[in-house]
């Protein structure tokens, strides 16, 4: 798994690349955004349309940022296209927690104005 944190306007965007499948292989990514609140920022979107497996190791990832950027008002979403992925997602309830979208253009459309790089 590779990751790559973008800024997104008041959203840090993390793209998250190849299987998200061993806990040893998120515990990097968990601490990343662990830095990243610590610095002030509460608003998350998890971009996973190049991500081509995801476990329970990946789910705990947004379940642990959306409990921490919680209690500062923050966000999390998610980005998934229609895949394996996506099934995933909806099979463990993610969805009823973490509002998803089908794709990046479709997250950038809901939030024009929260999204743009000044």
């Amino acid at each position: 798994m590779k990751y790559e944190i973008e800024s997104k306007g008041k959203f840090k965007m993390i793209h998250i690349i190849g299987n998200i499948d061993t806990e040893s292989n998120t515990k990097a990514l968990d601490v990343e955004i662990g830095k990243i609140i610590k610095k002030g920022h509460h608003h998350f979107v998890f971009n996973l349309e190049r991500t081509t497996y995801l476990d329970s190791a990946g789910i705990s990832i947004f379940i642990h940022c959306l409990c921490d950027v919680q209690e500062n008002n923050g966000s999390v979403y998610i980005i998934a296209e229609d895949n394996q992925v996506r099934r995933v997602l909806e099979m463990v309830g993610i969805v009823r927690l973490i509002k998803t979208f089908p794709g990046q253009n479709e997250f950038l459309s809901a939030f024009p104005a929260d999204t743009r790089n000044n």
